[in-house]
């Protein structure tokens, strides 16, 4: 029997959730797990911030502003009046939270945003990123830079130079966004010492694994029938 979307989803989907959340949330685990063990209460934790493009769905900022988690667009003053609707918004994200939820199920894989993992607290973050907003050309004519969607991101970071990657990526430990077409191909962007190296993921090779597998017709009739059979010590 086929269940509907929201009960059962299709398996692809399941795989990418899965290893999405694994992708961002176990490496957060696994610092607080090491800084326990070292009785390390002096370094701030590793966090995850997922940040916005608004202008690519109405949904985002009204979302964005409903939920629990902290969320702040990072324009301030008259133009957060002006943009907030179509401007960038960074949301701290936990895992199992209604803005991550929320974001795996509409979100990803639509162009939406970017994922960070950084010890920065969010207002020196949300300063940091609001300073690659907007980029000026050889003519000085000032534009807005919409960095934060994936295929941008993708684009442009790894054409940087050395200074203007050191620049961005000051105070962020990795930047993950989605594969333009190949959604189930998430990019992980990291500084190593002066070099910037990005990893290509195949969500679904790692994520299908993951999945728990239900039961097919035949094992389920199987089932039944051990169960309508009588026992051996029945009366």
């Amino acid at each position: 029997m086929d269940l509907p979307e929201f009960i059962s989803p299709p398996p692809e989907k399941e795989a990418i959730a899965l290893a999405l959340d694994a992708m961002i949330f176990d490496p957060l685990e696994a610092d607080a797990e090491a800084r326990e063990q070292a009785t390390d209460d002096q370094s701030p934790p590793l966090k995850a911030f997922l940040l916005l493009d608004a202008s690519v769905s109405p949904d985002i900022p009204i979302c964005v502003e409903a939920f629990s988690e902290t969320a702040r667009c990072l324009f301030d003053g008259a133009a957060f009046e002006d943009l907030s609707e179509v401007g960038p918004w960074l949301i701290e994200l936990r895992r199992y939270g209604d803005a991550w939820d929320w974001y795996v199920e509409d979100g990803y894989g639509q162009n939406w945003g970017i994922v960070l993992h950084t010890r920065l607290p969010m207002m020196k973050l949300k300063t940091h990123l609001k300073k690659f907003t907007k980029v000026e050309d050889d003519q000085h004519k000032t534009y807005f830079f919409k960095y934060y969607r994936p295929q941008h991101l993708n684009t442009y970071l790894p054409q940087f130079d050395a200074t203007q990657v050191a620049r961005f990526m000051k105070g962020v430990e990795a930047v993950h966004a989605e594969t333009q077409g190949t959604p189930h191909v998430l990019q992980r962007h990291v500084l190593s010492g002066d070099r910037l190296v990005s990893t290509r993921f195949d969500l679904l090779e790692k994520g299908m694994p993951m999945r728990v597998r239900p039961p097919s017709d035949d094992e389920v009739d199987s089932l039944l029938a051990q169960i309508a059979a009588p026992s051996e010590t029945g009366a």
